[in-house]
């Protein structure tokens, strides 16, 4: 495990629109655990208060500014077909991606800071990252409802002696699953604060974020949780894929999450 780490990322969104996301980290420090809310970022005391088992996760948090309880329960997982990297999962990367759920369903309820969330028929995304760093430059964006997910990944990438920009990008809705990857042909046309575009032959994915601004994470440099990241979990966006200019997938999402990185 030596300068290495590993961790996931749980999001939950309920119908009444209380988002908030779980990192849950180990690196050479041990155990870290994390909690992103629209309100801003939390590092968890006592690890123990957040035990995630299986479909099953158990909140008993009380330290200075965030008090939060709950249990919350999973189900109706949507996983990506394959692994995310695709063929670049055989190699030794800097930072290794991968998706447990690109949706799933999420019941139960959350007493956050005085008020109750309940949780029926809400929404979630799992992913997973392992490594040495995060990479140096990256956009990571993440929209997810109760029957679709996209998720979004465009990264410098150093490969052997050289670098390159990596593009991972996944969408799931109506059993079907699209990947508009660096590995599966895609490419990225526009990449700017404001506007990501990426084509695959016919088909475009279009992403209109609005101001994002984010709380600060703690994410890995040599294994260590010693750089600082900013994530919003609540950006007003706006995405649409297509194929020959016929919308496939059209939503609005006040709940995106961001890390611009740049």
């Amino acid at each position: 495990m030596k300068n290495r780490f590993s961790g996931k990322y749980y999001k939950f969104v309920s119908k009444d629109k209380f988002i908030f996301a779980i990192i849950d980290s180990l690196s050479n420090e041990g155990l870290i655990k994390q909690i992103i809310t629209k309100d801003g970022s939390f590092q968890i005391a006592d690890y123990n208060s957040i035990i995630i088992e299986n479909d099953t996760v158990s909140i008993n948090i009380e330290q200075e500014n965030l008090i939060m309880k709950g249990i919350l329960k999973m189900s109706d997982f949507h996983p990506l077909k394959h692994k995310a990297m695709g063929p670049f999962s055989i190699f030794s990367m800097e930072c290794s991606h991968e998706i447990y759920s690109m949706y799933h369903r999420i019941d139960g309820k959350i007493h956050y800071n005085g008020n109750e969330h309940v949780f029926h028929e809400g929404f979630g995304y799992i992913e997973g990252d392992a490594g040495v760093n995060f990479p140096e430059k990256y956009i990571w964006y993440n929209s997810v409802g109760e029957d679709y997910g996209v998720t979004l990944a465009i990264a410098t990438i150093p490969f052997g002696f050289i670098k390159f920009t990596g593009l991972l990008g996944f969408i799931s809705y109506d059993n079907k699953e699209y990947d508009l990857c660096t590995y599966t042909g895609a490419k990225i046309v526009l990449n700017n604060p404001n506007k990501i575009q990426i084509k695959k032959k016919d088909y475009k994915l279009t992403i209109t974020l609005n101001e994002h601004g984010g709380h600060l994470l703690k994410a890995p440099v040599a294994g260590n949780m010693d750089r600082l990241i900013k994530e919003n979990v609540a950006v007003e966006t706006e995405f649409c894929l297509s194929k020959n200019d016929k919308i496939i997938l059209q939503r609005h999402d006040e709940n995106s999450s961001l890390e611009y990185m740049y």
